[in-house]
């Protein structure tokens, strides 16, 4: 199989995979950080043993522990933790898009901290997530009698879980903000101490708040484990296996398929529906985080195929 097709491949069915979180957690009896503890459980294990199997031992040894690296996997175990609360509390479209606004905050932040300019169409992409995200919680609704209206409360029926699917996705960014400090670890080695710092936080905050798995029944034990294998080890290894055949910019247009799958499964498993503005939210949300990546991408294979004549030519 070609490089490029087996990186899609993998990456699609691993997208796929992520966005199948909320079908699984609904069949599980228990809290979302019990859920999300697992997954990170089962990840660091899964990418622990295939590194040992590479012979990466060493690899492992040499990485220097700084505090971007630990904070940035306590961001993603409590980002992840959030993000299956959310969809136990909320609609799956709800809980998926809102976790995808993580990258509005996080170029917030490198704005800030990193001095990193905002150009005008990054500017248009971050105000096109920001508004479908107030179309997503309700924010801003419309009502026949009287049409569009702002108000500063969220929807009754779904408030605990769009504010948990805002932290995840505030976890989120943060997440992706501080990775951006330690940029010279190899993706292997990242995704390990991810993992294992996430399932350390978490772990944490179970000393604070005891989960009970009182509720847990066989079915639900059946579905807590293979949502670790599926979506823990199988999601990781094929993310792993696209990594090395994709650029990042391919990566991350393709990893908003599981927003869709997530909203589909939402509506054809357990009957949700989504208003018009919800949906144009969604939209928005999905059109604004990848937006400027397809439209760079477009911009650098135009500029590839311009004819050699075309070029400037050095100066002597």
């Amino acid at each position: 199989m070609n490089p490029k097709t087996l990186g899609y491949t993998t990456m699609i069915v691993s997208a796929t995979l992520m966005g199948c979180v909320g079908l699984f957690s609904r069949n599980i009896n228990t809290s979302g950080d019990v859920i999300a503890f697992t997954r990170m459980i089962v990840g660091a294990i899964c990418i622990l043993a295939i590194m040992l199997y590479q012979g990466k031992a060493q690899q492992i040894k040499n990485v220097k522990l700084t505090p971007a690296v630990i904070t940035s996997g306590v961001c993603l175990g409590l980002c992840l933790a959030a993000y299956v609360s959310a969809t136990q509390y909320t609609t799956l479209a709800n809980a998926v898009f809102l976790i995808y606004t993580g990258p509005v905050f996080s170029t917030i932040l490198a704005a800030i901290f990193l001095k990193e300019k905002i150009s005008a169409l990054t500017a248009s992409m971050l105000t096109a997530v920001f508004i479908g995200c107030l179309f997503i919680i309700g924010i801003i609704s419309y009502q026949p009698q009287t049409g569009l209206t702002l108000s500063l409360s969220f929807s009754k029926q779904n408030m605990v879980g769009d504010i948990l699917g805002l932290m995840s996705g505030i976890g989120y960014g943060l997440y992706l903000f501080f990775s951006r400090y330690r940029t010279d670890i190899s993706s292997d080695s990242r995704s390990l101490f991810n993992f294992s710092f996430g399932a350390i936080a978490i772990a944490i905050c179970f000393m604070v708040n005891p989960p009970s798995l009182a509720t847990m029944d066989s079915t639900s034990w059946l579905w807590l484990i293979s949502m670790g294998f599926f979506i823990g080890f199988g999601a990781l290894s094929l993310l792993t296996i696209a990594a090395k055949h994709l650029k990042a910019a391919e990566l991350a247009c393709i990893s908003y398929l599981e927003t869709v799958v997530g909203a589909g499964l939402g509506i054809l498993v357990f009957s949700e529906s989504l208003t018009v503005l919800q949906a144009i939210g969604g939209i928005l949300v999905i059109g604004g985080g990848m937006g400027e990546i397809v439209i760079n991408i477009i911009k650098k294979r135009a500029l590839g195929h311009k004819p050699q004549s075309h070029q400037p030519h050095p100066q002597p």
